[in-house]
């Protein structure tokens, strides 16, 4: 069974939860796939819970890639 420990980010500004799988950098080498922690700006117009798909949005549109989302959620 995977094992999901919470971590310490930003020298334990927050901390998160994810698969022990991703080591050193959060990197999982035998499927290819990485974790990314970014600090974003508030926006005081946008609720909480949309600031993750908002800025996602916002990527898509300065990329020209707008109109293109897939959203999933990892079964646990």
């Amino acid at each position: 069974m995977e094992q999901f420990p919470e971590r310490p980010l930003f020298g334990g500004a927050f901390s998160t939860t994810f698969s022990l799988r991703f080591e050193g950098m959060f990197v999982d080498p035998a499927r290819d796939e990485s974790l990314i922690f970014e600090l974003l700006e508030l926006k005081h117009d946008v609720e909480d819970n949309g600031s993750g798909a908002w800025f996602l949005q916002d990527l898509a549109r300065e990329q020209g890639a707008e109109g293109n989302i897939v959203i999933s959620f990892p079964q646990y």
